[in-house]
């Protein structure tokens, strides 16, 4: 069978990336086709505390609105790098490590938001969860290489050249900034403190990694393990590029 195929490259993803690029595009699809009204969705943390609405701090990073190119680049971005992420040494081995990434991520976002715009938050956080990725996959592979147009650069660059690319074209960097700071939190508290100071403050439980061990598992086709993503060491990778 032909492993170029769009289902191949479905399957292919690994299961967190996998699940996560299937609810952005079936609630965009629901909201297209004015299913599900996007006012349930943003992000309003006085509607939360008053009236229980916890689903918005979780939806508000599902949402990137209706389809158009911004939609497209960051699924782009949240496939490629949520993959190469998810399939890093960190978190190859413990899958429920990278739900739990995910998950302190968007509350860590919802949060942080709060310094933007209070009392309700940013409505849509979407594209600062994609930039968190990028940016926490910037500490773990630094010195790959990325060809990002025409000029070569390392991952701790990439999310600088990013927003160095945003103010080019005109477009505001808080969200990205947001991205930066729920990201770096997650670094530091993942990576820093554990090897300065000797606590553990960050572990995914027993259930969360048996959780996520059976899904993956599950998701696996059958005869053997998902097929592997190429990762961004040795030769760079031309984004945007066919």
């Amino acid at each position: 069978m032909d492993q170029n195929t769009p289902e191949q490259w479905y399957k292919g993803l690994p299961i967190v990336t996998r699940y996560g690029v299937t609810i952005i595009f079936v609630t965009t699809v629901l909201v297209q086709l004015e299913v599900i009204n996007p006012v349930l969705l943003i992000l309003n943390w006085q509607l939360i505390m008053q009236k229980m609405q916890l689903w918005r701090i979780f939806t508000s990073v599902f949402f990137f609105g209706p389809f158009s190119f911004n939609l497209i680049f960051q699924l782009y971005f949240f496939t490629s790098f949520g993959t190469k992420l998810e399939r890093n040494e960190i978190f190859d081995s413990f899958p429920g490590e990278y739900l739990l990434f995910m998950i302190m991520q968007i509350v860590l976002l919802s949060l942080l938001s709060l310094l933007l715009a209070y009392p309700t938050g940013l409505p849509m956080l979407g594209p600062s969860l994609v930039f968190a990725i990028i940016y926490y996959w910037s500490r773990r592979e630094p010195y790959a290489t990325l060809s990002f147009f025409s000029f070569n650069i390392k991952g701790y660059q990439f999310p600088f050249a990013l927003m160095f690319f945003q103010m080019l074209m005109g477009g505001s960097i808080w969200g990205d900034l947001l991205g930066l700071g729920a990201g770096h939190i997650y670094y530091f508290l993942k990576e820093v403190v554990p090897q300065e100071y000797g606590y553990k403050w960050v572990q995914a439980p027993v259930w969360m990694q048996k959780f996520a061990i059976n899904q993956l598992g599950a998701a696996r086709p059958a005869g053997g393990p998902v097929a592997e993503q190429p990762r961004f060491h040795g030769a760079g990778q031309r984004l945007g590029a066919d």
